[in-house]
């Protein structure tokens, strides 16, 4: 199965076809921010993308054999058309692998596709997929 990109705007969303757990999504989703010295705690992330959930934005989960292994906060400014994405992370084992260049690349056609035409990336490292890549601004 190939890695895809969920956006989610609930983290009870039915992600994982056969959880072990309650709240499994969102403790895993936890476990890949704590697991990632690049981003703030697990717990504050989650928190501020609960946040954006309330003003209706969404949080992009890579899903590859029913297990969550990347995640980036879309956030919309309300001021532009542009998306702010912040808050990339990647499973350890999955990371230096490409995988968050494949997976910031399927929110973008995601997004794009919804009508998006321009990004703002917040983190260094998706600024620099983004730059490289040539996803900053849909061209026309």
């Amino acid at each position: 199965m190939p890695l895809e990109a969920i956006a989610i705007n609930s983290l009870d969303t039915p992600l994982i076809k056969k959880p072990a757990r309650d709240n499994e999504l969102s403790e895993r989703l936890q476990a890949l921010y704590d697991s990632d010295d690049g981003q703030p705690d697990g717990t504050t992330v989650l928190n501020l993308v609960e946040q954006g959930f309330k003003r209706g934005q969404c949080l992009y989960v890579g899903m590859f054999n029913d297990k969550p292994i990347a995640a980036v906060a879309c956030f919309d400014d309300g001021q532009t058309n542009a998306k702010r994405l912040q808050y990339l992370t990647v499973h350890p084992e999955n990371r230096k692998r490409a995988i968050d260049a494949k997976f910031i690349k399927l929110v973008y056609d995601a997004e794009v596709r919804k009508g998006v035409r321009e990004f703002v990336p917040v983190d260094a490292d998706i600024h620099r997929i983004m730059s490289e890549y040539e996803l900053l601004r849909v061209k026309d």
